[in-house]
C-alpha cells in the first residue's frame, strides 16, 4: 500500500513553500508533542506539590514553635506562681500553728522545666508536657486544700488568731535581719533577737496584734520602748522609740498606732528595733509578717 501523502502550500511575494508529510509523519509527531506535554506538566506539577507542601509544613513547624515556647512560658509562670504560694502557705501555717508540708505530700510536684531542645520528637514533647501539666494540676489542689485546711482553724478561733502578731510594725525596709552579727556600737558578735527597720524620725509604729501593754517605760539600752502580751504565749517589743503615745495597762488592737520612731538609747541612727517572743524566747519576727492576706 502506497503511503498517502498530505501536503500545503505557503505563498509569499517571492517564492512558494510547499510541505509534504504523510499520517505516519503525523501520527509520530503528534505522540511525541503530547509526551513532551505531558512529562513536563507532570515535572512542573511535582516541582509545584513540593515546594507549596514544603512551604505548608514551614508554617505549620513556626506555629507550632510559638505555641510550644508559649505554652512552656506560661508553665514557668505558673510554677513560679506555685512556689509563691507554697512560701505563703508555709508563712500561714506558721500562723495558724499547723506542721507544714511534707516532702511526701508535695512529692507530684517533680519540678525542673522542659527544655524542647533536649526532646528527640513531638511525641516525647507532648508527653513531658502532658506530665508537666498534671504535675502543676495536683500542686494547685494541694494548695487549694491546704488554704481550705488553714481558713478552717483560723476561723474556728478568730480571737485568738487577731492576738498573734502578723504584720510589720513600721512601714521601711529591714536594716538588719535577725541572727548573730557584729554589733554596731561595740563592734562585738552576739545574737541580734530581732528586726531593725531603717526608718525616718516621727514614723508610726503599730501594734503588731491584738493584746495589753506591760510596758511603755525608758531603758538605757532600749530606749523608750513598749512591749506588749498579746496572750497565748505572744510578745512584742518595740524600741529605740521618739515617743510613746500608750501606758502600762492599756489594751490595744491590731494595727493602733502606739508610738513614733527615733533614735533613743544605745542606737547608731533613726530606726525601729523591734521582737517576737514565744512562750519567752525569742523568734524570727519575719515568719510573721502576713502583710496583705492577714487583716
Amino acid at each position: 500500500m502506497k503511503k498517502k501523502i498530505f501536503s500545503f502550500q505557503l505563498t509569499s511575494d517571492s517564492k512558494l513553500h510547499q510541505f509534504h508529510f504523510s499520517l505516519s509523519n503525523l501520527l509520530i509527531f503528534s505522540s511525541i508533542f503530547f509526551a513532551i506535554l505531558l512529562i513536563s506538566n507532570y515535572y512542573l506539577s511535582k516541582k509545584f506539590s513540593e515546594e507549596y507542601y514544603v512551604d505548608q509544613l514551614n508554617t505549620t513547624d513556626l506555629k507550632y514553635k510559638s505555641i510550644s515556647e508559649e505554652l512552656l512560658l506560661r508553665i514557668s509562670e505558673l510554677e513560679n506562681d506555685i512556689k509563691s504560694f507554697e512560701e505563703r502557705d508555709k508563712e500561714l501555717r506558721t500562723y495558724a500553728e499547723i506542721p507544714p508540708l511534707t516532702e511526701n505530700q508535695k512529692s507530684r510536684n517533680t519540678g525542673g522545666s522542659i527544655n524542647s531542645e533536649n526532646l528527640t520528637d513531638d511525641s516525647s514533647f507532648l508527653n513531658e508536657l502532658t506530665k508537666k501539666v498534671d504535675d502543676l494540676s495536683f500542686s494547685i489542689k494541694m494548695q487549694k486544700d491546704s488554704y481550705d485546711k488553714i481558713f478552717s482553724k483560723i476561723k474556728s478561733n478568730e480571737k485568738m488568731y487577731s492576738h498573734i502578731p502578723s504584720i510589720t510594725p513600721v512601714t521601711g525596709y529591714v536594716g538588719s535581719g535577725y541572727g548573730y552579727r557584729n554589733d554596731p556600737i561595740d563592734g562585738k558578735r552576739r545574737l541580734h533577737s530581732g528586726l531593725d527597720f531603717a526608718v525616718n524620725l516621727n514614723t508610726d509604729v503599730i501594734a503588731t496584734g491584738d493584746g495589753v501593754v506591760t510596758r511603755a517605760q525608758y531603758d538605757s539600752g532600749w530606749g523608750r520602748y513598749i512591749k506588749i502580751d498579746h496572750g497565748y504565749g505572744y510578745e512584742t517589743v518595740y524600741a529605740h522609740l521618739y515617743k510613746i503615745h500608750v501606758k502600762k495597762g492599756q489594751k490595744v488592737q491590731r494595727g493602733d498606732v502606739i508610738g513614733k520612731s527615733g533614735n533613743s538609747g544605745r542606737a547608731a541612727g533613726f530606726h525601729l528595733h523591734y521582737e517576737v517572743h514565744k512562750n519567752k524566747k525569742s523568734e524570727d519576727p519575719s515568719k510573721y509578717f502576713f502583710t496583705g492576706y492577714i487583716k
